[in-house]
């Protein structure tokens, strides 16, 4: 039989596999890349030096015709429209990719998943002993209330039944 002890560290084992591999394709996008300033691309696309590009998010990567094997990187300001007509004025082969979110939303969940997993299960265990519905144990993420919690738990009368005598 498989416990949830189990399934819960492959859940974790899998979820750390997703992260390093983000970070991993991060790096290799961002590695090797001379930054030049937006306005210097914006000269380079004007005067045709400009191969091609790649605009993902706020960054723009690309090639200059000078030098096609060194890639260069943009940040981009918020709006770029004069940069993308420029670059059709220039006949310059670009492309727009949407950013993944599942790597910034699993940066942002993950931590509160942990507390969660690390939390909770401690609390359920110690109300359902204590003769407490456990489903107060989730009154431990709320911040402040917490406390209250934790205070209400340690001066109340418990209703557990008592140990049995041998």
């Amino acid at each position: 039989m498989i416990s949830i002890a189990f399934i819960g560290f492959w859940l974790f084992v899998l979820v750390c596999l997703i992260l390093l591999w983000g970070v991993v394709e991060r790096s290799k996008a961002e590695g090797g890349n001379a930054k030049i300033a937006y306005s210097d691309l914006f000269q380079m696309v004007e005067q045709g030096q400009v191969l091609d590009a790649t605009i993902m998010g706020h960054d723009l990567y690309g090639h200059s015709k000078a030098a096609p094997k060194d890639r260069f990187h943009t940040e981009l300001p918020a709006n770029y429209e004069d940069l993308q007509k420029a670059m059709l004025d220039a006949k310059v082969t670009f492309s727009i990719r949407e950013g993944s979110i599942l790597v910034p939303l699993l940066f942002n969940v993950f931590p509160y998943f942990v507390l969660f997993l690390l939390v909770v299960p401690p609390f359920w265990a110690i109300f359902k002993k204590a003769g407490f519905q456990p489903v107060f144990s989730l009154l431990i993420l709320v911040p402040l209330v917490n406390i209250a919690v934790l205070y209400a738990l340690a001066f109340t009368k418990w209703n557990a039944a008592s140990p049995p005598q041998s």
